[in-house]
């Protein structure tokens, strides 16, 4: 009934690859390593391709891969950070999917058994 409300309904899309990387970059200028941006939008981009494709539940949003970011900054390894900032929050079931987008774009498999997980 809600979407009955409206006259228009608009789609709007994530940024080019470019832009969603550039402005990262402008959020958290301490990482100056292009590589590890890029691989970060990238395992972004599969969490969304994944989520329209309903084989997850929650996708990471450009706000999501700054905290990804700046937590990245505080704890020096983008695992660690990436667990806090998003795996926490997904089902425990779409676990495996995750970790295979991670390990695509990082080359190295997430441990589960670490703390913080």
């Amino acid at each position: 009934a809600q979407i009955d409300r409206w006259n228009i309904v608009a789609t709007l899309n994530y940024l080019p690859r470019d832009e969603e990387v550039a402005i990262i970059r402008a959020r958290v200028p301490g990482i100056t390593d292009h590589s590890l941006l890029e691989s970060m939008v990238s395992v972004a981009e599969l969490t969304r391709n994944g989520f329209a494709a309903g084989d997850l539940s929650t996708l990471m949003s450009p706000r999501t891969v700054i905290a990804w970011a700046e937590n990245t900054e505080i704890f020096h390894d983008p695992a660690v950070a990436f667990r806090l900032s998003y795996l926490n929050k997904c089902d425990e079931a779409e676990y495996p999917i995750i970790a295979e987008y991670f390990q695509r774009c990082f080359d190295r498999e997430l441990d589960f058994t670490e703390p913080n997980r």
